[in-house]
């Protein structure tokens, strides 16, 4: 139980400063889903196999808490779980730049599907190709902050 609430609070957490930041950003033609980045990271580290009934649980409360139509987050939620999990094995041989090309592309995908379903009238290809580009680099600091910033944490007690 308590697992599950510290999971849902960070849901509640991330998704407030990907709506907090997404106004600021839009203005240079970027759109950055920190919270499907943020679960499709959750997925990619855990140490247990996620099934796509969380993901899709997880996306619908994604759906009800940012105000999207519902089912759109747990749909591709649950299809980044599904992909994440039958790549799994894969991804421990492949260097962290084709891990980060990888979660680039999916958020580039989730940009994609998401203005589709949201604005068949105003979709941008501009918009699709900065923001991948701008994702990617994302991924890609992260990845050089996590390996030359090791977990200072102390696990044991």
């Amino acid at each position: 139980m308590k697992d599950f609430s510290k999971k849902i609070i960070f849901i509640f957490l991330i998704n407030y400063i990907d709506l907090s930041i997404a106004p600021i950003i839009s203005k240079a033609l970027i759109i950055f889903p920190l919270t499907f980045l943020s679960y499709s990271l959750y997925v990619y580290r855990s140490n247990k196999n996620i099934g796509p009934i969380e993901g899709f649980l997880i996306g619908l409360l994604v759906d009800l808490i940012s105000g999207n139509f519902f089912g759109i987050n747990a749909t591709l939620f649950c299809i980044i779980t599904y992909l994440i999990n039958i790549y799994s094995n894969s991804f421990k041989i492949f260097s962290y730049l084709q891990v980060c090309i990888f979660f680039g592309v999916s958020a580039t995908g989730y940009i994609g599907f998401s203005q589709l379903a949201l604005n068949l009238y105003n979709f941008s290809y501009s918009t699709l190709l900065i923001s991948f580009i701008f994702n990617i680099l994302f991924c890609i600091f992260i990845t050089i902050l996590s390996s030359y910033f090791p977990k200072t944490i102390n696990t044991k007690i």
